[in-house]
């Protein structure tokens, strides 16, 4: 009977824990490169004036929004100015199972209303300063990036979370608190010969079986930044500028993932005592950091602007809290499927540790037609290699989550191109950006379209943008090395519409 196996379950999981926890911070093991990725991957918010000629005016300037990429854009103002930027997210997921059967594509919306951007710029223009026309102050909060979503998923296929922690925990390592005491504690994963290799029920069977499989997602929050811009204007010919940017993290995410062992579907029913599972994974990061940004504009000819700016690594301070839960349902006599016992282990905990993003440096081209409007690009450099977490006391756990950024992650050349066309107080706006894949041999590249119009009175304006982009991406719910992989196609797009009140005063 299976419930007789389980009873040594708790006094060998204590002694194998102890041993593993002096070498392995399992604990750690929430961060990965996604997460080093989702931090340093900016998707610049701002003004709707901005967004909609497509994040691509570093050498334009006179725009609040350059507080965060391009600093020297600040001292383009002739008037102290006021912004007001609130915005509405949404993100449209569809997601299928590959090589599963009977897999719908599931479609999962989420919207969210937040402050794209909020700032005020205050012009300094001293009487008999010489060729320095003056310096201006900005104080501002821009929008860096969104991580809210919905996804769900469902199908057929063989494999079983089971097995990675199977995996895990005859590594060598033994139990760990975060995946296989957590396994173990549930009897997902036991020692039924007590000779220190563990054992599941999946693997009874001779040819692996098919399960339904199912998984739900709620991600939450953003990343954005308050920035303290300075910048100098000689001559209208050369602008100099420099920020500090302190950036504020939030992010969460709740997810479900289940496993049943059906009768009804094709060759169900095939695992002896189990049932079905249920793992649970909460995760709530929060932080913030600091950054330094300096940046050049100069200006050749009436009609021409050249621009250049350097961004520091933003040092972020992060902590996860996080908390995982296994209800594992198996039934008592494999041949008496009809009374089943079940068993929840929950793995809470927090993690505090430093994140470094890469740095980037910025080059940009402006050509102005005069009060017609201007077109504008910008190339943006960004190794996302160089991401690093930083970990108090777990040099090993910090070394291999390095080595994998290291190895996974590629250095990027980001293009932002748009413009903006002036007819008497109207304003329209258009602009794409061509983001390349920051993955090693990745060719999923990412474009983003933008348009937005406006009005610009003597002293208010209101401008409105809107922004769309799709991308396609493969999830995981679960890795192994030698089981089955589960793979989702998740096909998400993204729109944002923005609405900006401005004062001149």
């Amino acid at each position: 009977m299976r419930n007789r196996i389980t009873t040594a379950i708790p006094f060998l999981a204590i002694a194998a824990t102890a041993g593993a926890l002096l070498i392995l911070p399992v604990h750690t093991t929430a961060q990965n490169v996604a997460d080093a990725l989702r931090y340093a991957q900016w998707s610049y918010g701002g003004t709707a004036r901005f967004v909609g000629a497509g994040g691509t005016m570093s050498a334009i300037g006179a725009d609040l929004s350059l507080s965060s990429t391009n600093p020297a854009g600040i001292g383009w103002y002739q008037k102290s100015e006021f912004t007001f930027t609130p915005g509405l997210l949404n993100t449209t997921v569809n997601a299928r199972m590959l090589d599963a059967t009977n897999s719908p594509d599931l479609e999962s919306l989420r919207g969210a209303l937040n402050i794209q951007n909020m700032g005020m710029v205050f012009v300094s223009q001293p009487q008999n300063a010489g060729k320095w026309r003056g310096s201006n102050f900005a104080v501002t909060f821009n929008h860096l990036a969104n991580f809210n979503g919905e996804f769900a998923f469902e199908g057929i296929t063989r494999g079983s979370v089971t097995q990675r922690y199977q995996e895990l925990a005859n590594s060598g390592l033994g139990l760990d608190d975060y995946e296989t005491d957590l396994a173990s504690q549930a009897s997902a994963l036991y020692d039924f010969d007590e000779d220190g290799r563990y054992d599941i029920d999946y693997e009874i069977p001779r040819q692996a079986p098919l399960l339904f499989k199912s998984q739900t997602g709620s991600l939450r929050g953003s990343m954005s930044e308050i920035s303290f811009a300075l910048a100098a204007n000689y001559d209208d010919v050369v602008i100099i500028g420099a920020s500090i940017g302190l950036p504020v993290v939030y992010y969460s995410q709740d997810k479900t993932y289940i496993e049943q062992d059906d009768p009804k579907i094709a060759n169900g029913g095939a695992v002896p005592y189990f049932k079905d599972l249920e793992l649970r994974e909460q995760l709530t990061t929060f932080g913030g950091g600091v950054n330094a940004k300096l940046g050049l504009i100069v200006r050749p000819s009436q009609f021409l602007r050249i621009a250049a700016s350097v961004h520091t690594p933003s040092v972020l301070s992060l902590s996860d809290d996080y908390e995982s839960s296994l209800t594992y349902n198996y039934y008592e006599d494999a041949s008496e499927k009809g009374r089943f016992l079940g068993k929840t282990a929950s793995s809470p905990g927090r993690f505090e540790y430093l994140l470094n993003t890469p740095w980037r440096a910025t080059g940009g081209i402006g050509i102005l037609f005069g009060k017609n409007g201007f077109l504008s690009a910008d190339m943006e450099f960004v190794d996302y290699g160089k991401s690093r977490f930083r970990y108090n006391g777990f040099s090993s756990a910090e070394q291999s989550v390095n080595n994998s950024i290291q190895n996974q992650l590629a250095d990027v050349l980001n293009l932002r191109i748009g413009g903006e066309y002036a007819y008497d107080i109207f304003r329209f706006r258009a602009g794409i950006n061509r983001l390349p894949s920051p993955y090693q041999g990745g060719n999923n590249t990412r474009y983003i379209l933008s348009a937005g119009a406006g009005i610009r009175l003597k002293g208010f304006f209101m401008d409105f943008a809107f922004r769309s982009s799709r991308m396609e991406e493969r999830y995981y719910p679960y890795l192994t090395d030698s089981a089955p992989v589960q793979e989702v196609l998740n096909k998400s797009s993204h729109g944002a519409l923005l609405c900006t009140l401005g004062v001149k005063f």
